[in-house]
């Protein structure tokens, strides 16, 4: 795995339009539409970025904004009837999670605490606390919160907090008191043995009815409910594949390569935010990591037990992450693909399309990334 040091993508490198742009979104719902449960994100702000960091040019982002369709109404926060009660501080901001209605106070208290500790301090503070909402909203706010740190605006980082505040919803139950066999681990050079054995195990365990698990139903509410399933838990992280502070880094290369060929097995948009909520996590917890790393051993571990109930939801099919393609010398290089997808409007199409880059050029060069990428904009 490569070794990096700072996020993709600095303020001092995005143009000044771009970051106006950025600090403009602030002003909106981060949702679409004002709606918090069930909602869908406000993707302008990310598209923004994803296209900046992919060599889109101030006129390819203004291009994009005019096609942003009427039907993704961003609605500004001022006329949404919110109003700072001063209710939310420092000191109780954990008792409101998950209600909406202190988006608002959500932000300016964490712009306070971003102004106090330091803004990877607080961030590690926060997200210690919220880490049992992944995958709130399909791992938006994650995204978000990715973003905003890459961009560097403190307004912009504690507006994606708030993000996850108000879409917070514990879906791991009693996780934190479960005990994980470290022992059944395997060494890391073989982690990629040790993933795809895990899931074989957890699927014949399935498979011969050994455990039993209810995968019916629409993908994004099945793969949330396993996530609280103590029998998930275990088919998750005792299984052959663990999750440790010793090994986290060399894991998580592994696991997002996991969430690729997961990609390619069901092109879906459960498994395209497999892919892209993995980016940003790797983001957040390889420039973090200094900070403390039982956060990204937490972290990491309730990603992998969401990725491992989505790959049971769907009928665990076999997978390999080597010979993918065979002749991946033919594929289009980063930079084609990136001059294609900075020409494009599809909000997830061009934010995959970044994941992958980053994947690549900071996780592993893997040949899966650039499959994954050219499958994306196989139509244009």
């Amino acid at each position: 795995m490569k070794n990096i040091n700072n996020s993709v993508q600095s303020s001092a490198e995005l143009t000044a339009f771009v970051n106006d742009e950025m600090r403009q979104d602030g002003r909106y719902h981060p949702n679409l539409g004002g709606v918090t449960r069930s909602g869908m994100a406000n993707h302008f702000p990310m598209t923004i970025m994803s296209l900046a960091a992919l060599g889109g040019s101030d006129t390819d982002i203004k291009r994009f904004k005019s096609h942003w369709p009427a039907s993704r109404y961003r609605s500004l926060i001022e006329e949404l009837g919110l109003r700072d009660t001063n209710s939310v501080t420092l000191n109780n901001w954990p008792g409101y999670l998950g209600k909406a209605e202190f988006l608002i106070e959500f932000k300016r208290v964490f712009l306070e605490g971003i102004e106090n500790l330091g803004a990877d301090r607080f961030i590690h503070h926060a997200v210690n606390i919220m880490a049992d909402s992944l995958p709130m909203g399909l791992f938006h706010p994650l995204i978000k919160l990715s973003f905003a740190r890459m961009q560097g605006d403190d307004a912009l980082i504690a507006d994606a907090l708030a993000y996850f505040a108000i879409r917070y919803q514990d879906l791991y139950g009693e996780l934190s008191s479960m005990k994980t066999d470290e022992t059944s681990g395997i060494d890391v050079s073989d982690s990629q043995d040790a993933l795809l054995t895990s899931w074989g195990r957890a699927a014949l365990k399935v498979e011969s009815g050994e455990v039993k698990l209810s995968t019916s139903g629409a993908s994004l509410p099945v793969s949330e409910a396993l996530c609280g399933s103590s029998t998930v838990h275990q088919l998750a992280l005792n299984q052959g594949f663990s999750i440790t502070e010793a090994n986290f880094s060399c894991q998580i290369a592994e696991i997002c390569k996991a969430a690729a060929a997961l990609y390619l097995y069901e092109p879906a948009l459960t498994t395209l935010h497999a892919v892209t909520s993995a980016q940003a996590l790797a983001d957040l917890t390889l420039t973090l990591q200094n900070s403390d790393g039982k956060l990204a051993v937490k972290l990491w571990q309730r990603y992998w037990i969401w990725l491992t109930g989505l790959y049971l939801e769907k009928g665990a099919p076999k997978l390999t992450f080597s010979g993918v393609y065979s002749a991946a010398e033919l594929l289009p290089d980063w930079d084609s693909l990136a001059s294609t997808a900075v020409k494009i409007d599809e909000v997830h199409e061009i934010k995959m399309v970044f994941s992958c880059k980053w994947l690549a050029e900071n996780l592993e060069d893997h040949e899966i990334y650039r499959i994954v990428a050219s499958q994306v904009l196989a139509e244009y």
